[in-house]
């Protein structure tokens, strides 16, 4: 599961740093893999991973909320 959370954050911000334009899709990989590091972090009780994966995940959920809000205006 660690493995997978890391390359499921590595391969979103790689994508986000080549195609920004799909912006949703990569916070939302980056997000699930930053879920799956806290479980891994939890499981193990390691208090820096799990602090860096909290801040992670925070961020992500801050850009889809901006995606989202964006979307809503282009909408009207």
């Amino acid at each position: 599961m660690g493995l997978l959370g890391s390359l499921l954050v590595l391969i979103a911000y790689m994508l986000t740093v080549e195609r920004p334009e799909k912006r949703r899709l990569y916070f939302s990989l980056s997000l699930a893999g930053g879920v799956a590091l806290l479980v891994v972090a939890l499981i193990y009780w390691n208090f820096g991973l799990i602090f860096l994966e909290l801040a992670w995940i925070t961020i992500n959920l801050r850009g889809l909320w901006k995606v989202y809000r964006q979307d809503m205006h282009a909408t009207g």
